[in-house]
């Protein structure tokens, strides 16, 4: 009885060690997937920005019952209200299935004409400048590429959404701001919606580089057309933006996060502050 007994508890622990590093492991591995920005942070409670109490109540219902109502409300905010903006850019994305460094860029923004100037001061890609105004230059954006190269080539043009600048990006700059990033979030919900594949819920609020957020979470299902299988997007709730914006692919991997931090609104750009002089670069070559 004492030889059968033995085998029968050695086997159970065994059972029970391998039980416990199988959850260890997948604890771990859901902990690394779906671990927060350092810009990021939960907190208990509601956050009281500087919208009217019955402001936020209505933009914490629509967080629990309906998304895309609540992004659609952002775009009619948005609107007639946002002129220009600066802030700092942090992102961090996963391109040809590496994940980057996270890079730190300092942005200015005109919505009309639509302009972006962009300047890294952390982990630059192949160029640490980039300015692109609609319309000019026949459509190009301009960079300075990081380093000497910038004292042998000069600016150089480059297409916003061409293969070069694609390999160190996955929007590109004439995507950028506010108001499109909101466009292509209605987009996927939208069509997500119409096909029954959107699962969502109220992730709670949160603070994001010191701005209050309530959090949207969406799952979709594997398709080609949806960028990510899990979207967390958190709300500002004074300004009506999305101030970070993660995306987790199917294998709970961070496919990418955009934080806007110290972000100013209706700063008085114009025009001018848009020319390659005023942001230290030359003009292209002909």
């Amino acid at each position: 009885m004492m030889r059968f007994l033995r085998p029968s508890n050695r086997n159970a622990r065994l059972f029970v060690g391998l039980l416990l590093g199988g959850l260890f492991f997948v604890q771990c591995t859901h902990t690394q997937a779906y671990k927060q920005s350092q810009l990021v942070s939960y907190v208990d409670g509601k956050v009281v920005g500087k919208n009217a109490p019955s402001v936020q109540a209505e933009l914490e219902k629509l967080a629990r019952t309906d998304h895309l109502g609540l992004l659609h409300r952002c775009m009619d905010n948005y609107k007639g209200r946002f002129q220009s903006y600066t802030c700092a850019l942090v992102k961090q994305e996963r391109l040809a299935g590496s994940l980057g460094d996270e890079q730190e860029i300092r942005v200015k923004f005109l919505d009309s004409p639509f302009s972006v100037a962009m300047k890294w001061v952390r982990n630059a890609p192949l160029g640490d400048q980039l300015l692109y105004v609609e319309g000019n230059y026949k459509g190009n954006m301009l960079v300075k590429p990081k380093g000497l190269l910038a004292h042998l080539v000069g600016t150089v043009l480059r297409k916003p959404d061409g293969p070069d600048a694609m390999k160190n990006t996955l929007r590109p700059v004439n995507l950028f701001g506010f108001e499109r990033g909101l466009k292509s979030l209605v987009d996927v919900y939208a069509l997500a919606r119409s096909r029954g594949e959107s699962t969502e819920s109220f992730g709670g609020y949160c603070d994001v580089a010191g701005r209050p957020a309530l959090m949207l979470v969406r799952i979709l299902p594997n398709r080609p057309e949806y960028p990510a299988c899990r979207t967390n997007v958190y709300i500002d709730t004074e300004y009506m933006v999305p101030i970070c914006v993660e995306g987790y692919d199917w294998d709970n991997q961070l496919t990418c996060r955009y934080v806007y931090k110290d972000l100013k609104v209706n700063v008085n750009l114009t025009s001018d502050d848009f020319t390659p002089a005023a942001n230290g670069m030359a003009e292209p070559k002909p």
